[in-house]
């Protein structure tokens, strides 16, 4: 039975999103290491002395997707880890793991932290090949793209089976913390004037508010919880037109037909590598012709790359 720490994006943080990211994560991890351990660690504060011996008595320590990397560590640095829990914190392995937006080189300073923190001995993955390129830049040449384990499931058979004509319906989100409140009035007016029923999920607690200030449309908000959002893809005759990424992604899972408008460059750079069906947030015609002309879906998953990166944990003794 290995010991495995799991750097957990979902805690101690309001979106949830990282609640979609860490619940593939943890399917995937469960089949590597069906008789595995695990043990949760925070990436969003500082791991106490408890995680610390966690980590230190751990077979691997994997990173939960999300887009934590960073070209300038003092500046800016999501995954909380002191300097001196870097030689300490179980040699991470990176899995699905993207980059906080579009950035330069990486400076001196932050190759020499992910040199001394990230596993050596095993590839990392990453979640698009701009990552794939930064972590290059910072002189990590043990990587794989696989892209977002969100959607190592959605197979040719599985989005084969989603609908490519419009729904009565739509569910949708907002980007509270990256307003846009003429664009986003009208993206909302838009889809009123295309769909009978508006449902709203906010995926981060400021989302709704945002909603309310911009907009009088009519709309009956979902429960704020991954079973919340489920229920209603599962409930029949809704599409997915929304700006959070992942929550796009879950609606392709559930088999509903999805539009993800593109706030920065998480769904631009994965759009790229997977043809997963983005729109920019102020494409409105184009967001139009979307709802109303059939769309099939046809994704480019590196199913080959995510089955070798998976399979050199098979039998493995360790990653020290």
């Amino acid at each position: 039975m290995k010991k495995i720490c799991v750097f957990d994006t979902s805690y101690v943080t309001d979106n949830l999103g990282d609640q979609i990211i860490m619940e593939s994560v943890m399917k995937h991890l469960r089949q590597m290491f069906p008789e595995g351990f695990f043990t949760g660690i925070p990436t969003h504060d500082y791991p106490s002395s408890i995680s610390m011996a966690a980590l230190k008595q751990s077979d691997f320590a994997f990173v939960g997707g999300t887009n934590m990397l960073s070209s300038h560590w003092l500046w800016y640095h999501q995954w909380k880890l002191r300097p001196t829990q870097l030689r300490h914190a179980g040699h991470p392995v990176l899995m699905g793991v993207g980059w906080h937006k579009y950035q330069g080189t990486p400076d001196w300073f932050t190759r020499k932290i992910y040199s001394v923190l990230l596993n050596r001995n095993v590839s990392h993955s990453v979640r698009d090949k701009y990552t794939f390129e930064k972590l290059r830049d910072a002189g990590i040449a043990n990587v794989t793209y696989t892209g977002c384990p969100t959607m190592w499931d959605l197979t040719p058979e599985h989005v084969s089976s989603i609908p490519a004509k419009k729904s009565r319906n739509v569910f949708f989100t907002l980007t509270g913390y990256l307003k846009n409140p003429d664009s986003d009035r009208e993206f909302v007016r838009r889809l009123e004037a295309n769909y009978e029923k508006l449902f709203f999920w906010p995926q981060m607690y400021e989302d709704l508010a945002y909603l309310r200030a911009i907009s009088q449309a009519r709309y009956l908000v979902v429960e704020p919880s991954i079973s919340g959002a489920r229920n209603v893809f599962t409930g029949g005759d809704v599409d997915y037109v929304g700006m959070r990424l992942h929550c796009g992604v879950l609606a392709l899972q559930a088999g509903v037909r999805s539009l993800i408008l593109e706030v920065d460059n998480r769904a631009t750079e994965i759009a790229k590598n997977t043809r997963l069906p983005t729109a920019k947030r102020d494409a409105f015609d184009q967001i139009e012709q979307w709802i109303n002309k059939p769309s099939p879906v046809s994704l480019d998953i590196p199913t080959k790359d995510i089955l070798a990166w998976k399979s050199q944990f098979i039998d493995s003794a360790g990653p020290r």
